[in-house]
């Protein structure tokens, strides 16, 4: 089965704007190019998936490509968009299944993305990774690949599940504590850093 994972990176500029409490500017870009740079060297470390890497940021893209992954200009800057419009583009490309992967996932690693991807469909199905609060979307895969429209956004775990239970589509949660964990708010932010601070110590 031919797997695509789609990863979506904003401009390094627009990133992390949630955590303007915490971080200064130059201090949100340096956080998101780290994010994004140890991403993509995880990814390219999977070759059970065919990686496609989605930005305007031309940092990110040329980061990507240096990297031997593919790459889609997002011309759209909205991620539900430009997700579907690199999903297309997979599709005719040879994709069975679609996954998602954000590259804000700080403890990512390759075993990781292999527990997402050992968990897809033989036949028809979705797989969604819960967010540590049990409501948002960390990563999905699909298969077929334009089975359900995406809608990432607040509260998409129960959009997506109710999108494909409309359907008869089989779901299954993936609880995953690598996956769960994003930077997304300074409250994530500040956890990260005690969780980190505490492994120090040990």
């Amino acid at each position: 089965m031919s797997i695509w994972l789609l990863i979506p990176i904003k401009r390094l500029e627009r990133s992390k704007s949630r955590m303007a409490s915490a971080l200064p500017p130059s201090a949100r870009q340096r956080l998101a190019w780290r994010l994004a740079r140890r991403t993509l060297r995880v990814v390219a470390r999977v070759p059970e998936a065919h990686s496609l890497v989605i930005s305007a940021d031309l940092r990110a893209l040329a980061l990507a490509r240096g990297l031997g992954l593919d790459t889609y200009f997002d011309v759209w800057e909205d991620l539900n968009r430009a997700l579907t419009a690199a999903r297309r583009y997979a599709v005719r490309h040879g994709a069975e299944a679609i996954g998602v992967l954000p590259v804000d996932l700080p403890g990512l690693t390759v075993e990781a993305v292999r527990d997402l991807l050992r968990a897809g469909f033989s036949d028809r199905g979705l797989v969604l990774v819960p967010d540590r609060w049990g409501q948002g979307t960390n990563a999905l895969l699909v298969r077929p690949p334009e089975a359900i429209p995406f809608r990432f956004g607040p509260g998409s775990l129960e959009a997506f599940r109710a999108q494909a239970e409309a359907i008869g589509l089989p779901v299954r949660i993936l609880p995953h504590e690598v996956l769960a964990y994003d930077l997304d708010t300074p409250a994530d932010w500040a956890a990260w850093r005690a969780r980190q601070a505490i492994r120090k110590a040990d």
